[in-house]
């Protein structure tokens, strides 16, 4: 082999940048500007109090959108229906297959608790408008709706918070039966009871009212997680929480949250629809104890506590977000994952206040998310006319 054939070959640096420039388009996908944007329904019928729109993104080989809806049941939402004061929710769908060929796309918003599943399917015409086939899980016929875009980049801007999945413990034992001559049991139900409270301003001050919702609810199976013949308790339950409703959700900060409590009540119907009557069917169970735990939060060393337990805390933003006031009271917050919504938390309460919660840690490869929670039967509601559980006030 001749000298200059084993002369290294150069590459100038100009060719050499053009060349990477190349490989990274080619490996890298990209918004397809051409397509991604904001769809907005065209034709809207007369006798419809919704319109849609469709933020869609499409990348490479791949596609995703978020789908809006907006109230338009008053004359003056009409007029501008796609003002975003009109909109009263959004979806992220998940990313799915673009065919860049036909066109098209099939795109699946998934099932939560409160929400049934969405089928999108659509394909784009010669001139870029979008005919949009919407079918939801208990909808018998799909609605057929032609968008157009807007001309104006897609908004990102949607939060979907999903369903919390946890496990209910109902430790097996004589601690977790009645005595018949005590009570006996009818029809329990699991349910997670949210406690709020609501300002009121009256004679010149701040009074807080409380609001209680119990949603959802869940029927323990006679054999399964009713134990029919020693009247009590046993096994386990796993559900699926959504988010608290509007109604429970107290601002604090520059977000909202809210508190529940894990509660096992005894339904005197046994059938259909679960709605409690406090005065005639009691709590038989929850997460929570009395008396003074050893290790309270170092804010309580010399505070009286009356009790302590297992609840839930629902943040709709950031922890950071909620009021100083608020994060003073909340044990294990620069240890805590910031955005995760949904936090089982150890709660310290006096006299029907939550005086301190404690934040779990971080999730870890080897400490994985909270989802389990022991509750124990108990007879100190057995004659309450109404509900005391423990409520977090937010003062200004």
């Amino acid at each position: 082999m001749s000298e200059t054939m084993m002369q290294p070959f150069h590459i100038p640096p100009m060719v050499i940048a053009l060349l990477a420039g190349v490989v990274l388009l080619v490996g890298c996908p990209t918004y397809e500007d051409g397509l991604t944007g904001n769809y907005q329904q065209i034709e809207i019928d007369e006798l419809k109090d919704e319109a849609i729109a469709l933020d869609f993104y499409r990348f490479g080989d791949d596609a995703r959108a978020v789908l809006r809806r907006y109230n338009i049941a008053s004359a003056q939402a009409r007029e501008n229906p796609f003002d975003p004061n009109n909109e009263v929710s959004c979806q992220w769908t998940r990313v799915d297959k673009f065919d860049d060929r036909q066109r098209t796309f099939a795109l699946t918003i998934p099932a939560t608790a409160r929400q049934p599943r969405v089928e999108l399917s659509g394909s784009f015409d010669e001139i870029g408008r979008m005919d949009l086939t919407v079918l939801e899980e208990n909808q018998e016929e799909p609605s057929q709706l032609v968008l157009e875009s807007h001309g104006s980049s897609p908004d990102p801007n949607c939060v979907n918070i999903g369903d919390f999945f946890l496990r209910a413990i109902f430790e097996n034992g004589s601690d977790n039966t009645f005595d018949r001559e005590v009570y006996e049991l009818r029809h329990p139900v699991f349910a997670l009871h949210w406690v709020g409270v609501e300002p009121v301003f009256r004679d010149g001050a701040t009074i807080f009212l409380a609001t209680n919702r119990t949603e959802p609810a869940f029927r323990l199976a006679p054999g399964a997680q009713f134990d029919t013949a020693n009247n009590g308790l046993r096994n386990s339950l796993s559900v699926s929480i959504p988010p608290p409703s509007e109604r429970m959700l107290m601002n604090s900060g520059s977000t909202r949250f809210a508190l529940a409590h894990f509660v096992v009540i005894d339904d005197a119907e046994g059938e259909g629809g679960f709605s409690w009557t406090v005065s005639e069917e009691p709590m038989v169970a929850t997460a929570l104890e009395q008396g003074r735990p050893d290790n309270v939060p170092e804010a309580l060393a010399d505070e009286e506590i009356e009790g302590w337990g297992k609840a839930l805390l629902f943040v709709e933003g950031r922890l950071n977000e909620l009021s100083s006031n608020l994060r003073f009271r909340l044990d294990g917050l620069e240890e805590a994952e910031q955005d995760r919504h949904f936090y089982i938390v150890d709660v310290f309460f006096y006299n029907q206040e939550v005086e301190s919660v404690r934040l779990p840690p971080r999730p870890e490869a080897d400490r994985p998310v909270q989802r389990r929670v022991s509750l124990q039967m108990t007879e100190q509601y057995l004659e309450a006319g109404e509900v005391s559980l423990p409520r977090l006030y937010d003062y200004d």
